[in-house]
């Protein structure tokens, strides 16, 4: 019986799988209210600690509220680093973040948004 696959589908297939898994080295995360006052967003590559282009910007919204009461990007957007952070430990009140995560990996963007209402130390 003869196989109905072509060998550049299956290199394809193959080149597709690989690059999915280059970009789950680098993780996106939000995190509000730690230790009661720290909220950020951080895109970041673990365990290796590799470098790569990337991005991460963070708006911090009261509890209650709809427009936000600042928005930070991370010092070293657009240069290459292996972890992106933006946030600040300066709100009193309870806050919603929400991060907006870019990075290029093999000349592919990868864009992920975050979002997060606790510490979520599960995430670490």
């Amino acid at each position: 019986m003869r196989s109905h696959f072509s060998l550049p589908i299956v290199l394809g297939a193959a080149v597709a799988c690989l690059a999915g898994n280059a970009s789950a080295e680098v993780k996106a995360l939000s995190r509000a209210n730690c230790i009661g006052f720290i909220n950020e967003s951080v895109t970041y590559e673990r365990p290796q600690f590799r470098n790569f282009q990337g991005s991460a910007v963070t708006r911090h919204i009261p509890l209650g509220n709809i427009e936000p009461k600042h928005v930070f990007g991370a010092p070293n957007n657009g240069h290459f680093s292996w972890r992106f952070y933006a946030g600040d430990g300066s709100d009193p009140e309870r806050m919603v973040v929400h991060g907006y995560h870019t990075w290029v990996l093999d000349g592919r963007v990868f864009t992920q948004s975050t979002s997060a209402v606790d510490c979520q130390l599960s995430e670490w």
